[in-house]
């Protein structure tokens, strides 16, 4: 059994005291094993439809269902856009947090910690505890995080949004290299096209409030990617159907 598939339908989801629904009929399935990017205008909806299907709001209408047998400890794992690292623990520790609190021996428990630890490029200063760390290693360990908590879905929440260009794409890199060893599910949200496109299968383009899904871009482009060229003609290609999406929408 691969990883799990996703299938929202219907999905709808007002906020308390409000007439104008954050989320409307909205469609969208995401292959098992796949990163499907959404994209779309600030006030779409995309940041909450990440909290509907990580659990942590409970839709108006519609549903979300995980589609597969469950291989894991959790279904979903959401890595938010800021780090939300505590600030009296160590990175590895902020790290493996979903560990220390699950169900693992402390053995494995131990392994899982300094895996993920190394696997995002943060084991030499593993020790350091967040106010040591530079903005983009804070993020590094946000995802480990993530990464380390065990689940068969992972979702993305702008998670290289505050990171300078260059550190950026080193982290795409990285995280295409990690997938590449263990292929889960994964949901990207973003505001950045290049970003969505590169490191995607699929992306969807959303509406402006309340945002229904619009089209989907298939990025046809082999992977791994780790050294494809940006001006690669699949790459551009699909970057260039998301923009016009964007722009319809």
């Amino acid at each position: 059994m691969g990883p799990m598939l996703v299938q929202i339908r219907g999905l709808s989801y007002i906020y308390e005291g409000s007439d104008t629904p954050a989320l409307s009929a909205f469609d969208l399935d995401v292959a098992s094993g796949s990163v499907h990017a959404v994209v779309g205008p600030n006030g779409c909806g995309k940041s909450t439809l990440l909290r509907v299907m990580a659990g942590l709001s409970k839709p108006t209408s519609g549903r979300v269902d995980f589609v597969g047998e469950r291989i894991r400890e959790n279904v979903t794992a959401l890595v938010f856009q800021e780090p939300r690292l505590l600030p009296w623990w160590n990175v590895q520790r902020n790290v493996a947090i979903g560990s220390e609190f699950g169900v693992k021996p402390p053995s494995l428990y131990r392994k899982v910690r300094d895996f993920y630890t190394k696997q995002v490029g943060l084991d030499r200063v593993r020790h350091n505890k967040p106010h040591q760390l530079s903005l983009g290693q804070q993020t590094m360990a946000g995802l480990g995080r993530g990464l380390a908590y065990d689940s068969d879905v992972i979702l993305l929440d702008e998670p290289f949004a505050h990171i300078d260009a260059p550190t950026r794409r080193r982290l795409r890199s990285e995280f295409e290299t990690h997938w590449q060893l263990d292929p889960l599910t994964v949901l990207l949200v973003t505001h950045d096209v290049e970003e969505a496109v590169y490191m995607s299968d699929r992306v969807s383009v959303m509406r402006g409030s309340p945002g229904p899904l619009l089209t989907t871009v298939e990025v046809d482009v082999p992977r791994p990617r780790v050294d494809t060229p940006l001006d690669h003609p699949g790459l551009l290609a699909a970057t260039s159907a998301v923009w016009e999406a964007l722009t319809a929408a």
